[in-house]
């Protein structure tokens, strides 16, 4: 009787955080930022001084956090990030559509920026432009984003122009504000992509406008945290981005997971085990966008971004984290070894 009165409580206690989320973030709440009327091209970056005590925690090292603001009215609500080659510069889709290119900091060019609509989105270019993911082709720059509403995936080229658009009908399964969140290219050209509230998931072989068959699987995420992001290891296995609603200011908490797809059959189970609890080197924020790049040494650095949802009480958070690549053997197959 006991254990069943902890369960309802604690459900009662998330669907009480979530709809106090809702109902701040609902259009016309006094919480609602003034959204900026001007179209200057600049960004400005200020290092963050709130942070939690400790600067490395479970072989992760905070090198740094941004609190990025911009009078440009396209400005805010980053769902997704990408890195250039050289990881000088990044880029950052928002839920509304729209576009950041900017210099990272520590790069030559710190204060170049870039803002822009993505405009040419096919047959969908009426509907709500809802980016939440987005992955990159090392090779070739081309660049993939996930549409959350329509259940759509679009390919652009490095230069931004739309190459090919298609709406899987293996999405149509997923909730329309919780369709695609997290999708990334794996070494090899294998796509994996992740719903943000369901329990299976899908690789495709190759560049998923172009194939329509993939593997899915059951999805296994810890302490009910749902997937915001993804990026892709050079050996084959992901980090994941995740969030849960709870009380607090802002209403979330955040943490790091890794996953091994490498060896995924059909119907098998992608357990995602936690890494890091974000809260402990990170102000608390709605962080959905990551992007991984490998260091020379063999650690990682990570650039974390996160949506502000246009809230008042909310900010865009750049964080950088240096990772030493250490982490627990995630998949049965090679526990079993």
């Amino acid at each position: 009787m006991a254990a069943m009165r902890n369960f309802l409580t604690t459900r009662k206690r998330r669907f009480a955080a979530a709809l106090t989320l809702a109902l701040l973030l609902a259009p016309g709440t006094f919480v609602r930022t003034t959204i900026p009327d001007r179209f200057e091209q600049s960004l400005d970056l200020a290092v963050v001084a709130d942070l939690p005590e400790n600067a490395r925690v479970e072989g992760f090292t905070r090198a740094g956090v941004w609190e990025l603001t911009s009078p440009n009215m396209m400005f805010g609500g980053y769902s997704a990030l990408i890195l250039s080659d050289a990881a000088q510069t990044a880029r950052a889709f928002s839920d509304r559509g729209t576009m950041m290119t900017f210099a990272l900091p520590g790069s030559a060019s710190v204060s170049d920026v870039q803002f822009a609509d993505i405009r040419d989105r096919g047959r969908l270019s009426s509907a709500v432009p809802d980016v939440e993911a987005a992955t990159r082709d090392p090779e070739t720059g081309d660049y993939w984003l996930a549409f959350e509403n329509r259940h759509a995936v679009i390919r652009y080229s490095h230069g931004g122009g739309l190459e090919a658009l298609r709406e899987p009908p293996e999405w149509r399964g997923w909730p329309a504000n919780s369709g695609a969140e997290a999708m990334a290219r794996l070494p090899g050209g294998r796509f994996l992509v992740l719903p943000e509230r369901s329990n299976y998931g899908l690789i495709y072989p190759s560049d998923p406008i172009r194939v329509g068959e993939p593997l899915r699987f059951t999805i296994a995420m810890p302490d009910d945290f749902a997937p915001t992001d993804l990026a892709a290891l050079p050996d084959g296995r992901v980090l994941v981005l995740m969030r849960r609603v709870e009380w607090g200011w802002p209403p979330f908490t955040a943490a790091l997971g890794i996953a091994d797809p490498r060896e995924l059959e059909e119907g098998d189970t992608l357990e995602v085990v936690q890494l890091l609890d974000l809260d402990a080197l990170l102000p608390r924020e709605n962080y959905e966008g990551l992007a991984v790049q490998p260091q020379a040494d063999g650690s990682y650095a990570l650039w974390i971004i996160a949506d502000d949802n246009l809230a008042s009480f909310q900010r865009t958070l750049l964080a950088r984290l240096v990772w030493d690549g250490r982490a627990p053997v995630t998949h049965e197959k090679a526990r079993e070894e």
